[in-house]
């Protein structure tokens, strides 16, 4: 996934615990039916939210597991070696 939608999801999942937080200060409902909808608004928030914090968390370890390799085969070694060779000039 590019980083702009990665972005994007970052942004919806602050702006849904937001949401969570703002539900949880409200006074709860009187009436049972009340307190089903509720409930049932603030689970299908929490409900995006976790689904979200799933596809980052897949994102991150593919990230992870590029890094590795990266990592294994030098790569990434010789690039910080070659950027640190020339601060020093």
């Amino acid at each position: 996934m590019d980083k702009v939608k990665t972005a994007e999801l970052l942004q919806r999942s602050l702006g849904l615990r937001h949401k969570i937080r703002v539900h949880e200060s409200i006074e709860k409902p009187d009436t049972h039916e009340d307190l089903a909808i509720h409930l049932l608004a603030k689970w299908e928030l929490e409900d995006e939210l976790r689904a979200i914090e799933e596809l980052m968390a897949d994102i991150r370890q593919e990230n992870v597991i590029a890094n590795k390799k990266l990592i294994a085969t030098g790569i990434i070694g010789k690039k910080a070696s070659k950027a640190s060779k020339k601060n020093r000039r």
